[in-house]
């Protein structure tokens, strides 16, 4: 039987780092009524680079939680909406990496990053995870470069499904999985890519397809 995927758009869902610079914003302003340094904040976060902030700044702006002002230093200002907080209704899915939907690319690495979803989105009492879309290979099941996808891990599934493949334990690609007697052939959902085949014991499902995650 296969599974059905769901779509989910949101522009409120924050990771746990972001989460925790927007605390921290929210009381710094709170306090002084001016916007922390770039400094103040690194040291907060436990961060060593300027980068790593601004990555987490320009996240919070993209999903209308604070704006800044452009040429204007501490010009931060917190738009005043509530991300989404710990409840019976919602469970929080940890991000292990990223997954190409193209060519293979480098075994999934873990992080910390967690984000919460609603509960009744994802089936109850199985293990699930979280993989940043790179490529644009199952772009006809509305599947995109950015996407966010959330994976019920498993190691077996049924044909037609779309599965997390690692390949010679070191590539991982999301693929729809076709299976026969002699191979397992993983088929993009893009014509400008073709099937790869190989022998069962090449490939190791790690999980298949239960929802995308998008965020505007």
């Amino acid at each position: 039987m296969k599974c059905s995927a769901f779509v989910l758009i949101l522009s409120s869902m924050l990771t746990k780092q972001q989460n925790k610079l927007f605390n921290f914003l929210k009381e710094k302003i709170k306090k002084t009524n001016v916007s922390p340094s770039f400094e103040e904040m690194k040291n907060a976060m436990g961060l060593k680079s300027k980068s790593g902030i601004q990555r987490l700044i320009d996240g919070l702006v993209e999903r209308g939680f604070i704006e800044k002002k452009d040429n204007k230093k501490r010009a931060i200002n917190i738009i005043e909406k509530k991300p989404l907080k710990n409840n019976r209704d919602l469970i929080n899915i940890p991000i292990l990496g990223s997954i190409a939907a193209g060519s293979p690319i480098e075994a999934i690495e873990n992080t910390d990053d967690v984000i919460q979803v609603p509960k009744n989105l994802v089936t109850e009492n199985k293990k699930n995870y979280i993989l940043k879309v790179a490529g644009d290979s199952m772009l006809n099941k509305g599947i995109v470069d950015g996407d966010k996808a959330i994976i019920e891990y498993c190691n077996d599934a049924n044909n037609g499904d779309i599965v997390v493949a690692l390949i010679n334990d070191n590539e991982v690609t999301l693929k729809k999985l076709k299976k026969d007697k002699n191979k397992i052939h993983l088929i993009p959902e893009n014509d400008n890519y073709q099937t790869q085949s190989f022998n069962p014991e090449e490939v190791k499902i790690q999980g298949k397809l239960k929802g995308i995650i998008r965020s505007y």
